[in-house]
């Protein structure tokens, strides 16, 4: 991976466009961390479901994450939402699943662990 400054931006270098990392323009580091804890529980939540055969329909994914209130103010919490359409039959094993997402995430496991990752399912 690369990073380039070609103006006052830094741009992550990728083969389907540059992604654009700064505090005022494009993503900011802080959100980077906060989109990888989301994306991936995302991919081991559908990856532990599909394994099982566990039908379901992912939604879409909501997350936002908070600053803690002391200096240098890293990431306090992150807060992850599934919106899924499943039958009431397989809810339960859904959620069994979803327990299990902190223990297969590395980005999860990567986070301090002042970090709280909070996740819900909402079922639409």
């Amino acid at each position: 991976m690369e990073l380039i400054q070609p103006s006052e931006t830094l741009e992550l270098v990728h083969e389907h466009g540059n992604w654009q990392i700064s505090q005022d323009i494009g993503f900011s580091p802080v959100q980077l961390v906060a989109a990888s804890a989301a994306a991936c529980s995302t991919y081991v939540f559908e990856k532990l479901l599909d394994e099982r055969g566990i039908p379901y329909e992912l939604d879409k994914v909501l997350f936002d994450y908070q600053l803690g209130v002391y200096y240098p103010n890293p990431i306090a919490k992150i807060d992850v939402q599934f919106f899924m359409k499943a039958n009431d039959r397989v809810r339960e094993e859904i959620e069994s699943v979803f327990y299990q997402i902190s223990e297969h995430c590395p980005v999860i496991q990567t986070l301090h662990p002042r970090v709280k990752v909070n996740a819900s399912i909402l079922f639409v």
